[in-house]
């Protein structure tokens, strides 16, 4: 993907249907409540597939920095059965339809391996959501440690996509997205230091979540 796409491609179609409509409804002189309603839906997606550009707060080899925008619902200590088999510390990130829904490399390194599980759509609420949803695990590694990204669909989403697997890649270099409401779940290693908590807003590409010694 090129680093100057200010909107994703995977959002033409939608942001092309939405402001044809609105048009049409001008066009046609539909009910002015329906005029309002296509112009707010056209713009809610414009809005949606905006590909910010992101700075990290910290840029160090040590540095662990969020892989997704929303709020943090949950730190917990469990054991990561994707790929290394260790206890690491979960970090669990919801997005709203607000937020931005670009996932980020939240470590420079290689992208060692990934799986996409094609799962159900439960409702992010739901306790089996994070093992039965669509998603899609990540391994990152670099020279000192691993770190595992979950994209987990939630109920009205029906893509997860993928931009690089397999390959080297840059501290918050764009790696896939969730269309429409998600969650992102984040292992670190257990002896990382802590920096942020449960109910915290963080950005992705940008926001500090923690050091490893």
């Amino acid at each position: 993907m090129k680093k100057t796409e200010i909107i994703l491609k995977e959002g033409y179609p939608f942001i092309a249907v939405t402001w044809a409509i609105f048009l049409i409804s001008l066009l046609f002189r539909f009910d002015t409540f329906w005029q309002i309603f296509w112009l707010a839906i056209s713009l809610f997606m414009t809005y949606f597939f905006l590909n910010p550009e992101r700075i990290p707060e910290k840029e160090s080899e040590d540095a662990i920095i969020s892989p997704a925008d929303g709020e943090i619902i949950d730190i917990t200590e469990t054991k990561e059965k994707f790929f290394t088999n260790k206890e690491m510390v979960k970090i669990s990130i919801r997005l709203t339809l607000l937020d931005n829904h670009v996932q980020r490399a939240p470590i420079e390194g290689m992208i060692r391996d990934s799986q996409y599980i094609h799962g159900e759509f439960l409702a992010l609420s739901s306790p089996k959501a994070s093992e039965l949803n669509e998603q899609n695990r990540t391994l990152f590694e670099n020279n000192k440690f691993s770190v595992v990204t979950n994209q987990i669909a939630g109920l009205i989403t029906r893509r997860i996509v993928t931009w690089k697997t397999r390959d080297h890649v840059r501290l918050a270099e764009r790696f896939g997205m969730i269309m429409f409401g998600s969650q992102v779940d984040l292992y670190i290693p257990k002896e990382a230091v802590l920096k942020v908590i449960v109910g915290e807003k963080v950005k992705a590409g940008e926001s500090l979540i923690a050091f490893v010694k």
